[in-house]
Parts: structure tokens; sequence; C-alpha cells
């Protein structure tokens, strides 16, 4: 678009161009057209997708969007654990819990905020799903990373561990790999698939989940005590579980 402008002092017409700055995402990761991809009028996530052509390598389950338009809410949801975190270590919490708070806090200070949204990214999928396949946004990236053979085991745990994925395993099995802490529930746990899917699992004799398994790449959050921390911060392990699902796999195996 062009403005016309008159200059009083010299009499002259001057013309400028206003053309509005080009729209751009950016693809990342097992995809053949890597780096900026520009937006047209009215492109669609399963637009970008098509052109970055994921390749045979690319794992589209643990694939991920990311959103400037989604950080600000996120980093509310990091300030509010950390918020939880602050109280749980102000209140009287039994030893075995308050040990674990500390490590949790300088833990979630290394997470980064993301503002990954949760969608198919399978591209032809996608481009049926009307209400995922939403307008591309000038700032989008998009990861797709390559398979993982592994998960890992976060949370209320002696270490965090990482440990060989295997197939059809069910996810409570693989505490027996990564004990969990004295501080830990031992009732539930918080199954965080690579795609973002959250799944609340029993883990006790008497509500145990049965036909869980986790996909390569998965996160499984063994949380905080839920009789101990109850009365002080109710929602921390459903809020960290929430927040572990806006993390996202590597562009590149580390």
């Amino acid at each position: 678009m062009k403005r016309i402008f008159l200059s009083a002092a010299c009499g002259l017409l001057l013309s400028f161009s206003m053309a509005a700055p080009a729209r751009q995402a950016w693809v990342e990761g097992a995809v053949r057209q890597p780096g900026a991809i520009a937006l047209g009028a009215g492109a669609r996530f399963a637009d970008v997708l098509l052109v970055a052509g994921p390749t045979g390598e690319a794992y589209p389950l643990g694939a991920a969007v990311l959103r400037p338009s989604e950080l600000a809410a996120q980093r509310r949801m990091k300030a509010g654990l950390q918020y939880d975190l602050d109280a749980l270590a102000a209140a009287q919490l039994p030893g075995r819990v308050a040990s674990q708070v500390a490590p949790l806090r300088t833990w979630l200070e290394t997470l980064p905020v993301t503002g990954r949204v949760r969608i198919d990214m399978d591209p032809r999928r996608l481009e049926l799903d009307r209400f995922s396949n939403r307008p591309a946004a000038d700032g989008d990236r998009f990861v797709y990373p390559r398979r993982p053979h592994t998960i890992r085991v976060v949370g209320a745990v002696a270490g965090h561990c990482e440990l060989v994925h295997v197939p059809l395993r069910e996810a409570a099995d693989y505490l027996r790999d990564c004990a969990p802490a004295d501080s830990a529930d031992r009732d539930w746990i918080y199954a965080i698939q690579p795609d973002g899917e959250v799944q609340r699992l029993g883990i006790g004799a008497w509500n145990r989940s049965e036909g869980h398994s986790l996909a390569p790449g998965a996160l499984l959050y063994v949380p905080l005590d839920e009789r101990a921390i109850g009365d002080v911060a109710p929602g921390f392990n459903v809020g960290m579980a929430a927040f572990l699902a806006t993390q996202h796999l590597p562009a590149e195996a580390p």
C-alpha cells in the first residue's frame, strides 16, 4: 500500500511504501525444508507443514507447535507453581516432603516457557481437523524431532532418570527402575505423553490403572504426597503435570 503526502515547504508529492512486513513461521528438525516459511493470507498450520515436509525420520507424536501468543499464560502458570513451592517451603511439612521442595524449585527454574499448544502434527490429518488446523501466526515455531528411544521419570524421585523405552510396558512399572523418594505420593503418578496428553494413573493396590503404556519420549511425573501438601498447595501436582505437558522433545537429539 502507498500513501501520498504533500510537502508544503517544497510543493512536492512524496510517495512512501507502506507495505506490511512479511509474516513468517519457523520450522526445524526432521523436515525437508527447515527454516523460515512465508505465511500467505489465510495460511493455516497444515499449509506450513505441507511446505516444510516432515521426513520419514520425523516423529509426529512428539512434534510441537510453539506460539508466541501462549507465552504470557504459560509464564503465569510457571509463576503459580513457583509460588506454591515457596508456600510449601515456608509450611510445617513432614521432613520427608520438605526435603524435596527445594530440589523441585531448582528444577522448575530450568524448564522453559515454550508456548506449546497441543494439536495433531500429522499434516494430512490436520487438514481434515478444522478446529486444530488453526490460522498460522507470525512467529509460530514448528518442531519435528526424530523418534527417541527413552522415557524420563521426574518429580519426587531420588534423581531424575532416563530409561530405555520398552514397548507396551506399563507406565507404573518404570518406577521399579527409578524409585520414588519418600516424599512421593504412593497412590498416583502422571504420564505426560510426547504429544502433551496428560494421564493421571493409579499405582496403589486399590486403584492400579492397567493398560497404560508410555510412548517413546514420554515423561512420568511422580507427584509430591497429596496428603502432605493438600492444605497448602492442593493444585500443585495437577498444575505441574500441565506445565510439563508444555515442554517438548528437542529438534535434534541431545
